[in-house]
């Protein structure tokens, strides 16, 4: 294989509140030279399936792309997988893990590399009753709660045998009094830890609201990273916030970690991270000489590979990685500057998706039509 013809296409969404969300995408894709001549397009909010395979085609007819690499919403997106499978297209797909993928066939060439924020939250459900927490309420805004956290969450809760004591959701349009509600409907669960999943503006707003109430001194808050918007972190509350997620940047300062600072002077985010990990894959493919379809599908199924969250490799049931994921204490030295620090290891043998792929989808399943974050 001549791998300076290799064209690769990259699909990359837009967000207001996350402007950096496809530019740290490429960053991480880019942060080493490969043979490879890429073209890229954007996908708009990730909420148009037709628009994510019209770019595709496009690269696919006129330039000759057969290997893309996208960072995709959810909205349909079965659509996309159908379309690169039809075509002998190589699909590395990357997504944050919003929403629960009910009734989603794998897809020959297409393979999919989530940060799985729904499986954070359904191994952090499973494992609140070991952590002495029997009572958990939630806390979310109404952008939020469209998404799978809030099921994924009470999926965890339940196989312990326990049940959510409470819900405390801010409307669209908050109220006067808005931290006073809060404050209310959370001690009125009467509970033993909170679980908190905000993100982008309305985590702004949560941090707003939460500073004017006594909440984070009372009980341990369990959040997802998105929830950590600028401010959040403070010393007189860093010892009551905890974060699950299979990465959070610093905690290790990996090849990936280090080369990023020192290329771009600033610490990666997990945008950067997924486009790191496809540019491992598509190294693997350029190593192992893979030219055909076929023999690329192979390898890729096939692959074990060193990267910032662990081992990389597909399941053969589902075409998905499946990461550990961690818990992560807050420490805060001063207003500007905070790390993480592990501090428990919640193992993912990756069954709680495989039973979700194979369920039938809701008949009244919620949640937004755009890619998570990108609001």
């Amino acid at each position: 294989m001549n791998s300076e013809q290799i064209k690769i296409g990259v699909l990359y969404p837009l967000s207001e509140q996350y402007k950096n969300i496809g530019t740290d995408f490429i960053k991480g894709l880019k942060l080493k030279q490969l043979p490879v001549k890429f073209f890229v397009e954007s996908i708009g909010i990730g909420n148009d399936d037709k628009l994510a395979i019209d770019k595709m085609q496009k690269m696919h007819l006129q330039d000759d792309v057969q290997v893309f690499v996208a960072f995709t919403g959810h909205n349909n997106i079965d659509n996309l997988y159908s379309y690169a499978e039809l075509n002998n297209i190589v699909l590395i797909v990357n997504d944050l893990g919003a929403t629960l993928p009910f009734n989603s066939a794998k897809k020959k060439g297409v393979f999919i590399n989530s940060y799985a924020l729904n499986e954070s939250i359904y191994l952090l459900g499973k494992s609140l009753k070991e952590r002495g927490h029997i009572a958990i309420c939630t806390s979310t805004s109404y952008y939020d709660a469209g998404y799978g956290f809030l099921m994924a969450l009470e999926s965890g809760v339940t196989e312990t045998g326990l049940r959510l004591s409470g819900h405390y959701i801010t409307p669209f349009q908050p109220r006067e009094n808005e931290p006073e509600c809060m404050q209310q409907t959370i001690t009125s669960a009467s509970p033993d830890a909170v679980v908190a999943f905000h993100s982008g503006l309305y985590a702004q707003e949560h941090k707003d609201f939460i500073f004017n109430t006594s909440l984070l001194g009372s009980y341990p808050y369990y959040v997802t990273p998105f929830t950590l918007s600028d401010g959040f972190i403070q010393q007189n509350t860093a010892g009551e916030l905890l974060v699950v997620s299979s990465w959070m940047p610093g905690v290790a300062n990996d090849d990936f970690y280090t080369s990023y600072k020192e290329k771009h002077n600033e610490k990666p985010t997990v945008f950067a991270l997924l486009g790191y990990e496809s540019y491992l894959l598509l190294s693997e493919i350029i190593d192992k000489e893979a030219g055909s379809y076929d023999a690329m599908c192979s390898t890729i199924n096939n692959c074990t590979i060193e990267g910032p969250r662990g081992t990389i490799t597909f399941d053969n049931e589902t075409n998905r990685t499946f990461f550990n994921h961690y818990i992560f204490k807050t420490i805060a030295y001063d207003e500007n500057n905070f790390s993480f620090q592990q501090v428990e290891t919640l193992k993912n043998d990756g069954g709680f998706l495989k039973r979700v792929l194979q369920m039938p989808v809701p008949p009244k399943l919620g949640g937004w039509h755009n890619a998570y974050l990108c609001h």
